[in-house]
This record gives structure tokens, sequence and C-alpha cells, in this order.
């Protein structure tokens, strides 16, 4: 029995655990049409409420602390600056236009002045200062703040504009500001984004909170006050019911109880009729990224790290577990864009040559490593995956996966943050101190905050604890190279470091899948989780 043919036994005999779920909460990606709709158009009457089935919540829905399932929440009340429409693209929001300028190291805003919160106040530059600077103020332990690059300040130019210098340019910094950096959703001058952020919900989206409980349903109401007449949505009242399995929601849909589910399985969304659902495809370039301790343990010699790469046969894991909802990945974060170096080699199983770097290495019948992460529908398929994977080249994985309620927020726990080159922190069986583990990223418009915050050493996100200056080095030059050609040439020596040292492996990107029951139209996430939908009721 091949590999993937027992992995995919594995996982069809196990069962399903109601506490798994498809985590992938943000997936914004490369800029490539948005939606191929499969099945029938919708018809028939969507009614007045919109319920649709999530993903259960990591952490609170509060500006400076949001985590995986609770961004849907966050994406219906707030508004950012800037949005990440369904294709990836930039739109104006609370901001009209923007405009960079000495070099990418200053970039201008324009307001809007029609923008109200949902208490009635109208919101003002000072709103949007004031939220920045929250986040950057370093007692308030944001979530988001990295994600804005060091050294950013954020001023005040007149009541319809404000103003961030950068210490070094970056031609994607709109992105930083976009709704892509989930808790920076504008805030009123003096609240606090923390927990008691959530009695209220006090933001400016085309929805009102109306009730709110952790993991079970979120309420709201359309607000007819919201500045985008167009984007008013016609359902009158949406209700986000989250479920610990998103496969658990499905009967749900077929008896009609709720109108959608946003990132089911491809293989389970094949499954329902074509008559009376229809799906949306988005490829993302998020997904599954397996890190390995580069200062403790077996995982030190590069040439482990190597093997263990080159046992996995990505294109059959695709085709025969995830039913073709993927895209090849190449153990690096640049391979879904535009600019990435196509003649780099993709990675590919070679079992001979792993023992070889195995035997280099000194470890020539193998060893026991222990695999750690969070038990969730995808996170099961793929450990099994690796734990056969590994096995034939005589290295011994034993999974152990978090399966009790809150086993993600237990895996974030952030007991050591952030993480810092050289500390050697011991093994506590969480995401930033675990010698082999893997962690969910959402997509991203553009790789920036994966290399500044993961990829690179000084990351505050960094999981492998990597000493690589030449890496450091050309995730430097991406992040300031202002053209195609530098952008280019920064991402083919960010590829060649990665497959050189190795510190994560990234089998495949999603392919994130929405099911619709074909009596609701209109229905629409952006990659990253934002519901569009704007309930055009047939």
């Amino acid at each position: 029995m091949s590999t993937i043919e027992q992995t995919t036994t594995e996982v069809s005999t196990s069962g399903l655990s109601r506490r798994h779920f498809i985590q992938a909460a943000a997936a914004t990606g490369i800029a490539i049409p948005f939606a191929q709709m499969i099945g029938g158009s919708s018809v028939g009457a969507a009614g007045k409420v919109f319920r649709y089935a999530s993903q259960a919540q990591e952490g609170p829905a509060a500006p400076w602390m949001t985590k995986g399932g609770s961004l849907g929440i966050l994406n219906a009340v707030g508004s950012w600056l800037i949005d990440v429409s369904p294709s990836g693209e930039l739109k104006p929001s609370v901001a009209t236009a923007w405009k960079g300028t000495n070099g990418g190291t200053t970039w201008t805003f324009t307001i809007r002045t029609d923008v109200k919160f949902h208490d009635g106040s109208a919101l003002t530059s000072d709103d949007v200062v004031y939220t920045v600077n929250s986040h950057l103020d370093s007692k308030n332990k944001s979530q988001s703040a990295a994600k804005l690059g060091g050294g950013v300040t954020c001023v005040k130019v007149d009541a319809k504009t404000v103003r961030f210098d950068l210490q070094k340019p970056n031609a994607n910094f709109p992105y930083n500001v976009s709704s892509s950096n989930y808790g920076l959703l504008i805030m009123k001058n003096g609240a606090k984004g923390d927990e008691s952020w959530i009695a209220t919900m006090n933001g400016t989206g085309k929805w009102i909170m109306v009730s709110h409980k952790v993991n079970e349903k979120t309420v709201f109401k359309r607000n007819m006050n919201y500045f985008d007449k167009a984007q008013i949505p016609s359902f009158e009242t949406m209700e986000q019911i989250q479920y610990v399995s998103q496969s658990a929601a499905i009967p749900a849909l077929k008896t009609g109880k709720i109108d959608s589910i946003h990132l089911l399985y491809g293989t389970e969304a094949d499954t329902l009729p074509k008559a009376k659902f229809y799906k949306t495809l988005v490829p993302t370039c998020g997904g599954l990224h397996m890190h390995m301790r580069a200062d403790i343990g077996q995982l030190t010699d590069k040439r482990v790290r190597e093997a263990i790469a080159l046992t996995l046969d990505r294109t059959a894991y695709i085709k025969g577990v995830l039913g073709g909802y993927a895209l090849l990945a190449n153990d690096s974060v640049m391979d879904s864009f535009p600019t990435a170096d196509k003649s780099v080699p993709q990675r590919k199983k070679d079992i001979a040559r792993a023992k070889a770097l195995l035997a280099e290495a000194g470890v020539k019948n193998g060893f026991k490593l222990t695999l750690q992460s969070w038990k969730r529908d995808d996170i099961d398929k793929f450990t099994a995956f690796v734990k056969s994977s590994c096995k034939e080249i005589g290295i011994d994985v034993t999974v152990d996966l978090d399966g009790s309620d809150g086993g993600g927020a237990r895996w974030y726990a952030y007991s050591v943050y952030p993480s810092v080159k050289g500390s050697k922190v011991a093994n506590k069986g969480e995401w930033l101190a675990s010698e082999f583990g893997i962690a969910e990223w959402a997509g991203r418009p553009t790789p920036d905050e994966y290399l500044n915050r993961e990829w690179k050493s000084t990351g505050d996100w960094n999981p492998h604890y990597l000493d690589a200056p030449d890496l450091d080095a050309a995730v430097d030059a991406w992040l300031t190279a202002l053209t195609p050609a530098k952008k280019k040439a920064a991402s083919s020596a960010i590829q060649k470091a990665s497959l050189k040292y190795t510190p994560i492996i990234v089998v495949y990107n999603e392919t994130r899948v929405t099911v619709t029951s074909n009596k609701v139209k209109g229905v629409e996430f952006n990659q990253q989780g934002a519901n569009w939908t704007s309930g055009t009721n047939a």
C-alpha cells in the first residue's frame, strides 16, 4: 500500500471528530479571478435572514486580540482604510485614495467624511490615527502591530488626511493597513481593542452586532447608515453560526436550517447535489506550514530537515487526499505569487536521496520524533501523511495533537512571544515552543507578513529559530524592492535559500471552498474570509 493510499485509508476509516474543524479564516492569496461557479445558479427566495456556518474561534473577536475564527465577526462590524476584494484587489473603503512618495517611505491617505460608527458618531482622521497608534503601543500587545512593520508612525495631516512614515521603503504598504491586517479596523478614538470591545463592537461596518455568544452564534442586523450605499445588504439579518467541524454543518445545510457553509472540504462539497447547491472556489497562498527547529533536537542539521521534505509525495497527496483542491507548493511562501522564479526546481519525493542525507548526518537508522499541533480535519490528514512518509526512511514520528476543546487556542498560547533567535526555548508543546509542529497560515495578498514575521530570523512569529544571514538578506531585499524586476530577483533568492535550509515545509496551498444553497443569491466571501454577500434576494 502506498503512502497516499495508507493516509487516505487511515482518514476515511477513523471517522470525523466533532471537535475537528477546517480553520481557514482569512484566505487572501494570489490575484486571480475569485469564483468558479459549479452547479446551478442561485434561484428562489432568500428571505430576510442569511445564516452561514463558520469555523470556531481561537481567540476573542477584539481588534487587538483577534485570531482565527473571529475574523468573520470583525469583518461584519468593521471597516478598514482599504478593503481586499474577492478578486484580491485593493478597494477604497474608509480611505478614498492613497499615494506613496519619498521612494515608498511616506504614504498619505485621504479619509472619507461620511463614515459613521454604529453609535452614530462620525469617523474622523483622529480615529484613524488613534487606531493605528493603539496597535503600535506595546502595552496593548496587539497581534496586528507587527504587520505594520517596524518603525512606522502615523500622524494627522488635516481633517481628511493621515500620513504614515516608514523607516524603510515598502511598495506593498497599503496592504498592511487593509482588511488583510485583521485587527486594524478603525476604532473610535479612545476605545479599547481588548475583550471589553466585544460588548458593543462599535465599528463602522455594514453589519451591527445584535448578540454574540463565543463559539456558538453571532447575530447581526444590517447597517442602513453604511457609507457605501451600494454595499448595504438586502438581507435584514445575518447569523454567523460557529461549528467545531464544518462537516457537522452539512445536515443543517441540507435541511435548510443554514444557507451556506464557508470553508468546507472540497471532497465533501462534491457529495452535495449540484441541483440544490453551488460551490465557490478560491485558490489561495494559505495552508499548513510545518516548521522544524534549527536550534534544538534532531532537526538542527539541515540535511535531516531536507530528508524529511524529500519523503513527501506532494502531487499524490493533493490528488489522493485533498481531491485536487490545492495548489502545489515548494517549501516557500513565494510560489503562489506572480514574482516567483519558476525556474527554481520543484522538490519531489526522493527516498534514496533522503536516506543518503540521513547517513551523512550520522542518523542512518533514523530516530524518534514528535510532531505537535491540535486536532483539526486538515491537520489530522496531513500528520497521518507525514508519519507514514517519514517511516520510509526510518524516522518514527509520534503524532501529538491536542484534541481538547480549545486545542487551537492552547496551541497558539503565546507563553513564548516573541520568538527570539538564539534563545533555545524548551519544547512546551505550542506553536513557538515546539521542535516539530504545524501551524495554519491564512492567505495574504502579498508574502510580506510571512517573510517578515515567520521566515526571517528576527520575526516575532518565527517558529524555526533559524539563523541564516543569506535568507534574512533576501527577505530584506524583497521588503524594500520597488520594481517588479527587483521583487523577482529577491523572490528567487528567498526560494533558493528556503530550499537550502528547509526551516519550514509547505506542501500545498489551499483552495478554499464555500457551498451555498441555490435558494440564495449573491453569496461570496473574499479570499480573507470576509463575507461580501450583498444578499440580492431572488
